[in-house]
């Protein structure tokens, strides 16, 4: 019994000392950082001096009673979180369902559509400016469209669409890459007994592969809620928030509450209330895809 003990304890100290570096990378990345916010987020503080003034609960207050531009990148951020997550899902999933063949030409369209998305930021803005501005205007001159004609970038009612065509276009070929590697791993022997009973090619989407690439459906659906609810990197490199601050999404209005109004306390706050919306949504999500798996 005693040997046993030893041989316990000397297996303990060693996962200790394996993931004792982990932990304290994590904690003090992570953790210390997020109990930190929540303190700072009871004063008033500029993030560089040393003088801080507590508040209480006054920047919380702020938030949800005078505070009138984080209520409007939360209204931006959720209308493009909705035009995101259906329109980015929806395209990867047609476009995987046309690439699920195994030949030379699909596994050609296939990096072709992924390779937006391990591209640079700082190119892809260049591209994306070059094609609203110089592109645009070449396109008009042979063929005459308005549509062309028109400011995209610098009309609040377009630049929305302009930061969702931007995303979708970068992000489409990972979900692309996530619903292949679904829709391959189905079974054939399913498929081709579903074909014998009759079934045709809509009754085998709706009746056989959805159901059967659900989890890559939840896991496609929840990255990109995700990704929509942070974006920040986007709207900082490519519009700067405008328009009229009309493409300001929450992570971005956090951003200049701290290092351009040099209000490091309320940003802190925003921050905060930001986790906990984000958080419930995320809880939300994987309980009613756990719910569906159950039922599949």
């Amino acid at each position: 019994m005693k040997h046993f003990s030893i041989q316990k304890l000397r297996r303990g100290m060693e996962f200790f000392c394996f993931t004792a570096p982990a932990l304290a990378f994590v904690l003090y990345a992570t953790n210390i950082p997020f109990l930190l916010n929540m303190v700072y987020s009871l004063y008033e503080w500029n993030g560089v001096g040393r003088e801080m003034r507590f508040v209480g609960l006054s920047n919380f207050i702020r938030i949800f009673t005078a505070d009138a531009a984080f209520g409007s990148a939360w209204l931006f951020t959720l209308r493009y979180a909705a035009f995101y997550v259906v329109a980015v899902n929806l395209l990867a999933l047609g476009i995987a369902l046309a690439l699920t063949r195994a030949t030379r030409i699909n596994a050609f369209c296939r990096a072709f559509y992924y390779i937006p998305y391990i591209i640079g930021l700082t190119a892809l803005s260049l591209i994306w400016k070059f094609i609203f501005g110089p592109g645009f205007e070449a396109l008009y001159a042979v063929t005459g469209w308005e549509l062309f004609r028109w400011s995209w970038v610098g009309t609040p009612k377009l630049a929305f669409y302009v930061v969702l065509l931007m995303s979708v276009w970068k992000n489409v070929g990972f979900y692309m890459v996530n619903y292949v590697a679904g829709l391959l791993a189905v079974p054939d022997a399913i498929v081709e007994a579903a074909r014998i009973d009759g079934a045709g090619p809509w009754q085998l989407l709706r009746r056989i592969r959805l159901p059967l690439i659900f989890p890559a459906i939840s896991i496609c659906t929840l990255h990109s809620l995700m990704f929509s609810f942070k974006l920040f990197d986007i709207i900082m490199v490519f519009t700067k928030g405008g328009p009229a601050n009309s493409t300001v999404s929450v992570a971005y209005d956090i951003y200049k509450e701290a290092f351009g109004r040099s209000n490091y306390g309320m940003a802190t706050a925003k921050s905060l209330v930001f986790f906990v919306a984000v958080l419930g949504v995320t809880l939300l999500q994987l309980k009613v895809s756990g719910a569906r798996e159950v039922e599949e």
